[in-house]
């Protein structure tokens, strides 16, 4: 068991390293990753890592097939904001107001490619499609906005897994969560199991 998570801990770790290289080209400065820290928790438990009042604002999507569970961008509201303005002056050569309807729609489209990359290499390491849906955007304090996202989930307990993102250069800061249900959890075991078994060959 402690092979297979150390195992689920790199393939947290290599799916989070292409969402930051997604958030890294898109931003054009280096993106750190922390390693991604791990817990089962029980539903009414569920506490996120930093200060729960903290508005921020999260890009979400539930997943619809090859994994059961919900992957979030969640950002600072000042990091929103500069991620926002940087990636709209890329593309026009001005700046966007944050909350107009374009700055909105550009922090949704940068959600969905961080997103996308992310469950992207989790596709590869199941050898599953996993579809995640179109992306929506709430803001909030941290602590209702990670608890309303997994509302739906019906498991007592949920597997999060939290990979907080840095770009020291442009004063971006956030996380990714990935929570996944205790089926979400155990396809990855299994593959991670595959894994360690080829190795043993």
């Amino acid at each position: 068991m402690k092979d297979e998570m150390g195992i689920l801990r790199e393939v947290a770790t290599t799916a989070s390293a292409h969402g930051s290289n997604a958030l890294s080209e898109l931003v054009k400065a280096k993106v750190s990753l922390k390693l991604p820290e791990m817990a089962e928790v029980s539903m009414d438990q569920l506490t996120p890592k930093g200060d729960p009042s903290q508005f921020v604002m999260s890009v979400q999507s539930r997943i619809l097939n090859g994994l059961d569970g919900q992957i979030l961008l969640v950002l600072e509201e000042k990091s929103a904001f500069k991620l926002v303005s940087l990636s709209y002056s890329a593309k026009t050569g001005t700046s966007s107001g944050f909350h107009t309807e374009m700055g909105l729609s550009v922090l949704k489209e940068i959600g969905n490619v961080v997103m996308g990359s992310y469950v992207g290499a989790l596709s590869q390491f199941i050898n599953e499609v996993i579809v995640p849906s179109i992306p929506t955007l709430i803001s909030g304090p941290l602590g209702e906005i990670v608890t309303a996202a997994v509302s739906n989930i019906e498991d007592k307990s949920i597997f999060m897994i939290d990979t907080v993102f840095e770009s020291v250069e442009q004063e971006i800061q956030g996380s990714i969560y990935m929570a996944l249900t205790r089926n979400g959890r155990i396809k990855i075991q299994n593959a991670c199991k595959k894994i360690l078994d080829s190795l043993e060959d």
